[in-house]
């Protein structure tokens, strides 16, 4: 039987946690380890119970990777994670970041 995902947000959760156990999967069948995570805009989907959910799941896994990136809008994730780098663009000389440790 297929189930159907009933938003957008629980069919963004569910792949996010496939990709993530199959990329464990062939590392450590090639014997090698999981470096870097990238997640470009993942919480656009979410409503706030499933950014609580997907911010809490990326915690859990962080010790598996030596970087996490997440590239995202929400201001509400600010202070989720330790770092932050912060690229604010500017007409007259381009973008510029900072990097914030929360």
């Amino acid at each position: 039987m297929i189930r159907k995902y009933r938003l957008g947000g629980e069919a963004f959760r569910i792949d996010f946690s496939l990709r993530i156990a199959l990329s464990k999967l062939l590392t450590r069948r090639a014997g090698t380890k999981l470096r870097t995570l990238v997640m470009d805009e993942g919480f656009g989907t979410q409503d706030e119970e499933g950014i609580d959910n997907l911010v809490q799941a990326i915690q859990s896994i962080s010790e598996d990777f030596d970087k996490i990136l997440v590239i995202t809008h929400l201001e509400s994730l600010k202070d989720a994670f330790p770092v932050r780098i912060e690229v604010t663009k500017l007409p007259e000389i381009g973008s510029q970041f900072k990097i914030i440790k929360n």
